[in-house]
């Protein structure tokens, strides 16, 4: 019996290159019940909603500076005696929502090529761990200082944030196999939706029942704690990680693209590629539409007389739809790639333009409503479909040019941030005054920049390897093991000084007297 199984085996073809990575993969996965790059995805995921819940907190108080009748809606008489007194018009609010995204227009293409040359995890966390400490003197600036000083403040917390994005591409690229790549992409993206399903509701409940300034004082605590557990966990790469298992290592680094040639940046190319450009539109309606929701959703449900705790359920709603929408998404396209014939091409542009064109229509549909629970079906559908496009525009950066990821992050975000600029202060031109007619006005400019966008990457988008970026990338898969690290060079990035540019001479088993000193 033996005999016969053994000559089965001998008799049987060699198994598929992708079978041995899956099966790989599902053995280590079994093997423990927590793998490590699952931990550095959950706490990225994290920071993406900590600071996006802290956005939150002015679009709530504004709320209660604009309305004409805040005590009408707050739990007490008590509570609407604490409320902001200031003198605040639509105008200045959308000013102040803008100049953060100023600031975070600033940082986003320098944080992305800082990510090529600095440990991309001590940036990340941070940048996240400022801006927190930061938001503890919104609330005095709001109520005592004045209109400038709390402008200054979002500004420089913009010029923070601004990093974190083209930053969490980078530690997206370095740590995630590229089998689970637009899934481990998409759910760290999703952080930046979770923060407004956590930050509307939270926040409409401090400001109904207890004060108004408690909320910018628990979002930074929140902050904190978490980049404790950032600073404590989390190595810029795993073969800097002593707690990664050799196994775990190997599969990482496997898939990923080990680059030759990072010192220079193809600029020329990157801002002449039509399908960058493609990315970088729908970077720009996405900004439009997120920031255009994230701080004048509220006033917009205000126009229905709903209590301000009602207010922040039913602005959180369509981000929880959205939230959902973005992890189903980045799974299927997984699957979709793995078991379909579908190019990559195409399944970015069926995920993009099928999330953007819904949300687009639902738009035009809340152009024309004028009850506040229908209003709420369509924000909820088009938002919570609009989250599908995560997996398809959203992680184009790692299918374009998997090493300059961050760059390109920087670069679309920036082109984006005009959106995040633009919106709210043309939403406060046309909604002044606040009127249901004003508001509509708004959602049809906005459906008409939805549109605009699935046309342009319907026509100009793609999923493949730019031949710019083709030139300075060897696959990992065909060289599954790096050479040995120069001499220095290793022990230099380990004590924190600056990364190593050329990544295919990073050897994954670092000694361990320079595995302990990576902080």
């Amino acid at each position: 019996m033996a005999t016969e199984e053994a000559k089965k085996e001998s008799s049987s073809p060699p198994p598929d290159e992708g079978d041995d990575k899956a099966r790989l993969m599902d053995q280590l996965d079994s093997k423990c019940v927590i793998r490590k790059r699952y931990v550095v995805c959950l706490l990225c995921f994290l920071g993406m909603v900590i600071i996006h819940s802290m956005r939150v907190n002015i679009a709530i108080t504004v709320v209660t500076i604009l309305d004409k009748a805040p005590h009408e809606k707050v739990g007490s008489s008590k509570r609407a005696q604490e409320l902001p007194d200031v003198d605040w018009t639509p105008t200045m609010v959308g000013v102040l929502h803008s100049v953060f995204y100023v600031g975070f227009l600033i940082t986003q293409v320098p944080g992305g090529y800082l990510a090529t040359k600095l440990p991309t995890n001590r940036i990340f966390g941070l940048c996240i761990c400022l801006s927190c400490a930061l938001n503890l003197l919104l609330p005095t600036a709001i109520a005592n200082v004045g209109f400038i000083f709390t402008c200054s403040v979002r500004v420089v917390q913009g010029l923070l944030e601004g990093a974190v994005i083209p930053t969490m591409y980078k530690i997206v690229n370095d740590w995630s196999p590229r089998m689970q790549r637009s899934s481990f992409a998409s759910f760290c993206i999703t952080g930046m939706y979770a923060g407004a399903i956590i930050g509307f509701p939270l926040d409409g409940m401090i400001t109904h029942y207890a004060n108004w300034q408690y909320m910018f004082y628990i979002h930074a605590v929140f902050g904190f704690v978490w980049f404790f557990f950032w600073f404590l966990f989390v190595y810029e790469r795993p073969e800097f990680d002593p707690s990664v298992k050799d196994d775990e290592k190997k599969l990482i680094m496997a898939g990923r693209d080990q680059v030759v040639e990072l010192d220079k940046v193809p600029w020329k190319a990157i801002f002449t590629s039509l399908p960058v450009w493609a990315v970088m539109v729908c970077h720009f309606v996405r900004s439009w539409m997120f920031f255009f929701l994230l701080t004048n959703e509220p006033a917009f449900l205000n126009m229905f007389n709903f209590s301000i705790v009602e207010n922040g359920i039913f602005s959180a709603t369509p981000h929880l739809l959205k939230v959902l929408c973005c992890i189903l998404g980045g799974i299927v396209a997984d699957i979709v790639l793995l078991k379909s014939p579908c190019s990559l091409t195409n399944v970015r542009k069926m995920f993009t333009c099928f999330g953007f064109g819904i949300e687009a229509m639902c738009c035009y549909a809340l152009s024309r409503v004028q009850q506040g629970y229908v209003a709420i079906v369509f924000l909820n559908l088009g938002v919570g479909c609009s989250g599908l496009t995560v997996a398809g525009w959203q992680v184009n950066h790692l299918d374009l040019a998997p090493q300059f990821a961050s760059v390109l992050a920087g670069i679309s975000a920036s082109f984006g941030t005009i959106g995040g600029i633009l919106s709210p202060i043309v939403v406060g031109i046309i909604t002044h005054p606040q009127t249901l007619w004003n508001w509509q006005k708004s959602f049809i400019l906005t459906g008409t920049v939805l549109a605009a966008g699935v046309i342009f990457y319907f026509f100009l988008g793609s999923g493949e390897l730019q031949p710019w970026a083709a030139a300075k990338v060897e696959s990992g898969e065909e060289k599954s093991k790096p050479p040995d690290v120069k001499e220095g060079d290793e022990s230099q990035q380990l004590k924190g000084g600056p990364a190593v540019t050329n990544y295919s001479s990073v050897d994954p088993s670092p000694p361990a007297q320079q595995q302990e000193s990576e902080t």
